[in-house]
């Protein structure tokens, strides 16, 4: 697999596609799964956070994160606002280094996100245990190198339809 970014030019990316995504993250929470099958699931409402953050920082920043964290937490029924730090916190990690993120390769620009979601899971679960709840397990941070594996192949899904064809 190719870890290099695309070097041909892409279109712009459209409001309507950056929410669709989001649409379709927020759906995936809904879905009735098998008991278990979360343990293992990344967050894939983080994922784009941090996707359109490090790509359209002018669209997706911490402000816009903050707000799709509160509705993350409505929509999985968890603690108000646990989401919508992590992901606030998260964007704006991103957003700190953004120039410098974006011209990484995808198996670098994986190794930072895997420390973000490890760290934006830490922050929900250091919320969680503030109020009373125990300390999660060690499995309780599989999902976030699950989602640092996913990366380069999300990447590669939301180039998809912005490519220029080439004449």
């Amino acid at each position: 697999m190719n870890y290099d970014r695309p070097q041909e030019l892409l279109k712009p990316v459209k409001r309507r596609f950056i929410t669709l995504t989001f649409v379709i993250a927020l759906m995936l929470e809904l879905l009735p799964l098998p008991q278990g099958s979360n343990r293992w699931l990344p967050d894939f409402v983080a994922l784009l956070i941090l996707y359109w953050s490090l790509n359209q920082p002018r669209r997706i920043g911490i402000g816009m994160a903050f707000g799709i964290g509160l509705l993350a937490d409505v929509v999985s029924t968890s603690m108000f606002g646990q989401h919508a730090l992590a992901y606030s916190v998260g964007a704006y990690l991103i957003l700190l280094r953004q120039q410098q993120l974006v011209m990484f390769n995808l198996g670098q620009q994986a190794l930072v996100i895997l420390v973000l979601m490890l760290l934006m899971q830490l922050l929900m679960a250091i919320a969680r245990w503030s109020l009373g709840a125990t300390l999660p397990g060690l499995g309780y941070f599989l999902p976030a190198l699950i989602g640092a594996l996913l990366w380069p192949l999300l990447t590669k899904l939301m180039l998809l339809p912005y490519r220029r064809e080439r004449h």
